[in-house]
């Protein structure tokens, strides 16, 4: 594989870890809430996104093509097994268990492509395993109900890459319709978490959206770090992440995403030294296990660079 495609989505994984410093700084620190801010941040970067497309042909109607909208809710259901995961576990243990998302992504990967892994692949994934089930038996016993929730989290994270992929407008190569597809699938999902949002409401789970106990958008900082993390992260990252896939593949795709939980340690332990927010704490033994991930994803990374193809 050229080395510039896969420095591409390590880029990415520095971008999204970024985007996790802001959104751990801003939202526990200026308390705001978290449904506005991801709902905002979506809608500026698919508007957006949509600007810089308005070139290609299309419509509005492309917002609510089946397929769009089939995937916004599935972006939504995500980003709710994903909240869910982190009431039992800390920011730092879930991105290093999201790496698991890798062993997903080879085993889909196998059964949809009958392909198995190559063999430089093997090495890697076991290590990768070892080091999950390590940091897993790690973890405290309430911290377990967690793990299901992002299992389920990363499954369909995995699934939404391989929808990506097979996606016809995906696999287009000019800016602007590629724009134009990623704007309508971020605006689409603002709709449909606006709406699961309102639902639960209504069913008091959470806080409407529309009640004056609910008011969630009534405050200029939400807007003003919501709209930053939409341009700045949300809508490139995005972007980047759609055109990795294109390029590379989902699995690659996935690999080098699995560097974000190290790029986010060491942006998070550089703002614990500045005082921004707390340092990653972790057991002797999660440290331990979270290296032998590290050298898994290191591994995985170094066969795919010496390969010199693109899968």
């Amino acid at each position: 594989m050229r080395g510039s495609l896969l420095m591409l989505g390590l880029g990415n994984s520095l971008l999204w870890a970024l985007y996790l410093l802001l959104t751990r700084h801003v939202v526990s620190g200026a308390a705001l809430n978290a449904w506005a801010y991801t709902l905002v941040q979506l809608l500026v970067a698919g508007l957006a996104l949509l600007w810089l497309g308005r070139r290609a042909t299309g419509n509005w109607r492309g917002v609510l093509a089946p397929w769009t909208v089939g995937y916004a809710f599935l972006r939504v259901a995500i980003n709710g097994a994903t909240a869910a995961a982190i009431v039992w576990l800390a920011v730092t243990e879930s991105t290093l268990l999201s790496t698991v998302s890798v062993l997903i992504g080879a085993g889909s990967g196998w059964w949809l492509t009958r392909s198995r892994p190559a063999r430089g692949d093997w090495p890697g994934l076991a290590l990768l395993a070892v080091g999950i089930a390590a940091f897993a038996l790690a973890l405290a016993p309430e911290a377990w109900r967690g793990l299901g929730w992002l299992a389920v989290s990363e499954s369909l994270a995995v699934t939404a890459s391989w929808m990506i992929a097979y996606h016809p407008r995906n696999r287009l190569n000019e800016p602007a319709p590629r724009s134009r597809f990623t704007g309508e699938i971020l605006v689409a999902a603002s709709l449909a978490l606006i709406l699961v949002w309102s639902v639960l409401g209504l069913c008091g789970v959470v806080a409407s959206p529309w009640t004056s106990a609910g008011d969630a958008f009534g405050r200029i900082e939400l807007w003003f770090y919501a709209t930053l993390a939409g341009l700045a992260f949300r809508a490139p990252g995005t972007w980047l992440g759609f055109w990795t896939i294109n390029r590379t593949g989902v699995q690659t795709y996935l690999i080098a995403l699995s560097a974000m939980p190290f790029f986010a340690i060491g942006l998070e332990s550089a703002a614990a030294h500045l005082g921004w927010v707390a340092p990653p704490s972790l057991s002797a033994a999660q440290w331990i296990a979270a290296g032998v991930i590290l050298m898994a994803t290191t591994w995985l990374i170094v066969v795919r660079l010496k390969a010199g193809v693109i899968p």
